[in-house]
């Protein structure tokens, strides 16, 4: 996708479509909370899409496939960026804060300026 931009390395485009891809995870599935439909009466009002898939069961086939998809994405865009070390940063950083906040650990878990402490 960033290829088509003039003047963008192939490194630099790997790098961009990694941390675009770890953004748009990120919101999605960690910083919104709630669900879009008004048919489950605020059950899942106070929790992200992450904890309300599979009914925050852990480590369930769709829970692997999403956590394997970063990881998969990151060692692809450090192989073909060469292994260059500030890439690799760029990328490593983007990685852990996308997987940490689907690691068990972290389920409910409120980390965050603008993000206030769930009701239960």
């Amino acid at each position: 996708m960033y290829d088509i931009i003039p003047g963008v390395s192939q490194e630099t485009s790997w790098t961009l479509t990694n941390i675009t891809y770890m953004f748009g995870s990120y919101i999605m599935f960690h910083y919104v909370r709630g669900v879009p439909f008004e048919f489950n009466s605020g059950a899942y009002d106070n929790l992200n899409m992450w904890e309300q898939i599979d009914d925050g069961a852990q480590y369930t086939p769709a829970k692997k496939f999403l956590l394997s998809v970063p990881i998969v994405l990151f060692l692809l865009s450090t192989h073909y960026t060469h292994y260059d070390l500030a890439y690799f940063t760029i990328n490593f950083l983007a990685l852990l804060a996308v997987v940490v906040p689907k690691l068990p650990m972290s389920h409910r878990m409120r980390v965050g300026l603008f993000s206030g402490i769930p009701e239960e």
